[in-house]
């Protein structure tokens, strides 16, 4: 979404989460231990005219996702967008995924519903059988049923143990919609959060986005990741990639350009740096935190 004059227009609440830890006092988008990783932070502070009395901690896991979750969900709301944004669901609760860690809930022993109806079923035959061959007949035919289940169950146990424990996905936020027909909703978004970036985090959204693509049955939703890391470096391992992530969103894009320019134009040394960072946007695999607000409502 872009204001009347078509510039960017930022998360609202980007700034908020912007603060200097207090055990540091670096900024919580840096790596502390990296001299550019901080002079970088430093120079998107700026930027942001984040107030160097700002203190805290980096903004993760389920207050970050509501947190996204909320702005978004208000801005599409403005829009008369009828999306339901939820943070933090499983990618089984939607219609495409719905089949995913199905074996989870696979038991080896028979339910209780069916050694309740077999019980009931020896009770009534022990009290209305009064011919003994009937009752002798009937034990033999009990017997084989119990026979034949203790043996499927040793099939399904030694079945559920070569194939393993199907890892259950989690999304940080979703959009979705119900659509007709389907029980469960259908995911028309998911996006994972990412605060700042480590190597190990860039690799598991890829590797997220990757088995969201073979796992699905039907459409394949949009999938980004939304990050306020700085680093062009770090952001090219998410949006550098081959396809597992659509594109990253910044939320605050306009700042990051302006800190990128400000600690790498006219130093030789770090022109690679302000080259990735430029390609990365001229590409579109760098975007926007509007662009996302603009696609989702659009769906």
């Amino acid at each position: 979404m872009s204001d009347s004059k078509g510039t960017s227009v930022p998360a609202t609440f980007a700034k908020d989460l912007c603060v200097y830890r207090a055990t540091n006092n670096k900024p919580n988008t840096s790596d502390a231990s990296e001299r550019f990783s901080v002079e970088l932070g430093e120079a998107l502070f700026d930027a942001l005219h984040v107030s160097p009395d700002a203190r805290g901690s980096e903004p993760t896991g389920d207050p970050f996702s509501k947190k996204v979750a909320a702005a978004l969900s208000a801005q599409l709301g403005d829009r008369g967008c009828s999306l339901v944004i939820e943070p933090e669901r499983a990618l089984n609760q939607f219609e495409q995924f719905r089949h995913v860690g199905a074996l989870r809930d696979m038991k080896a022993e028979p339910s209780r519903e069916f050694v309740k109806a077999w019980t009931s079923l020896g009770r009534f035959a022990g009290r209305r059988l009064t011919d003994p061959n009937d009752q002798e007949r009937f034990a033999s035919l009990a017997a084989e049923v119990d026979a034949a289940v203790a043996k499927e169950s040793d099939a399904r146990r030694i079945l559920l143990e070569e194939v393993g424990e199907e890892s259950l996905l989690n999304l940080d936020v979703t959009a979705s919609r119900q659509r007709p027909g389907p029980k469960t909703p259908s995911l028309e978004i998911g996006l994972s959060l990412k605060w700042s970036l480590r190597t190990d985090r860039a690799q598991d959204c890829r590797s997220q986005g990757a088995k969201m693509a073979s796992l699905r049955r039907g459409r394949m939703p949009h999938f980004a990741v939304v990050t306020m890391e700085p680093r062009p470096y770090m952001l090219n391992l998410l949006g550098g990639g081959s396809g597992e992530i659509d594109c990253v969103y910044h939320l605050d894009l306009p700042a990051l350009r302006s800190a990128v320019e400000q600690t790498c134009r006219g130093r030789p040394r770090r022109r690679a740096t302000l080259d990735t960072f430029n390609r990365l946007v001229a590409q579109r695999r760098l975007r926007d935190w509007d662009e996302l607000v603009d696609y989702a409502a659009t769906l």
